[in-house]
């Protein structure tokens, strides 16, 4: 009998804002203020700081549930939509990495994992062509956790294929430790060459 040697694909993850997408946070917190509310610096910490945003990160808030507390919290007045398209538009796709992703998935399967919302998500999906690349999205609203919480580095690596091999870029290095506490191995993202040169170490590009 000849012994079966398939050999598991490898697993390569990638956090999502500050990796795959760039992010300006005043951008939005400026246009608040244009529509009436507290000055952008005093929008960013109440918005970024508060237990509003967290509780949409790990889904025990609604958009139209954060919406109305954000609005609240900051002293402006917008509706539903107007409010979402605000908070979205912080994003801008890196495609020297995102370029990067149909080589890669050519030697391994890709997951996403992020501490992300449902607005943020639908709007990176409805723009951006890469998130169809990925196998599994790993995200924090939906897991219940945010990292550096260990729930959503043990889902991820639930996902892999027992024995297989993985790595996880992640551009924040608190998060990095946490993957690795957890089993995970895992690089800081510092910019596309640095990725490049990690990924040729791994044997995928």
């Amino acid at each position: 009998m000849t012994r079966d040697k398939t050999v598991s694909r490898p697993t390569v993850i990638f956090d999502l804002g500050g990796v795959l997408v760039g992010f300006d946070w005043m951008r939005a917190c400026a246009r608040l203020e244009a529509a009436g509310g507290a000055p952008a610096a005093v929008i960013r910490d109440v918005i970024l700081g508060g237990a509003e945003k967290v509780g949409f990160d790990t889904g025990r808030l609604g958009p139209r549930q954060f919406t109305a507390r954000c609005c609240a919290a900051i002293g402006v007045s917008l509706p539903y939509a107007e409010f979402a398209d605000i908070w979205c538009d912080i994003f801008t796709e890196k495609r020297e990495v995102t370029g990067l992703l149909d080589e890669i998935g050519k030697h391994a399967d890709l997951v996403l994992l992020s501490n992300t919302d449902p607005l943020h998500i639908d709007w990176v999906r409805s723009r951006c062509g890469f998130l169809a690349k990925f196998r599994r999205l790993v995200l924090s609203y939906e897991v219940g956790h945010a990292k550096p919480a260990r729930q959503m580095f043990e889902r991820a690596i639930g996902l892999c294929a027992p024995g297989s091999r993985m790595i996880y870029f992640d551009d924040v290095a608190e998060f990095v430790s946490a993957a690795r506490a957890c089993g995970l191995p895992a690089e800081q993202f510092v910019d596309a060459a640095k990725l490049r040169r990690d990924l040729e170490r791994f044997g995928v590009l």
